[in-house]
C-alpha cells in the first residue's frame, strides 16, 4: 500500500511540475494603429514575434500596446529594423511595411 501511495504522490507531483512548465501563448495587450491616406486600421492584442504586414503607404503609427513595436521596411519582417517604437507611443513615419511585437526586458 505504501508503494502505491508513493507512486500516486509522485505522479501527482510530476503533473503539477509539468503544468508549471507550459506557458500560455504570449500576446501584447492593446491596439497598434497605422494610418495611410485612406484612413486607419489596427491590430488588436497582437501575438509576440509574429510579423504583421501593414501595406506600403503607412504615414503614422500608434503603439497603444504593452510591447515594443519593431517596424520594418520589408513585408516579412526580415533585415534590419527601421524603428523600434516603445509601448504607448506614436510617430509620423514613411516607408515602413510591417511590424513585429516583442516583450520589453525588465
Amino acid at each position: 500500500m505504501r508503494s502505491a501511495t508513493r507512486i500516486a504522490l509522485g505522479m501527482a507531483m510530476a503533473c503539477v511540475l509539468a503544468s508549471q512548465l507550459v506557458t500560455p501563448a504570449a500576446a501584447a495587450r492593446g491596439t497598434f494603429t497605422f494610418y495611410d491616406d485612406d484612413g486607419g486600421a489596427g491590430v488588436v492584442d497582437p501575438r509576440d514575434n509574429t510579423c504583421y504586414p501593414l501595406g506600403s503607404t503607412v504615414r503614422r503609427v500608434e503603439n497603444r500596446t504593452d510591447r515594443q513595436a519593431v517596424l520594418y521596411n520589408s513585408t516579412d519582417c526580415t533585415g534590419k529594423s527601421a524603428l523600434v517604437l516603445p509601448p504607448r507611443k506614436g510617430r509620423d513615419i514613411a516607408k515602413v511595411t510591417a511590424v513585429m511585437f516583442v516583450r520589453t526586458r525588465r
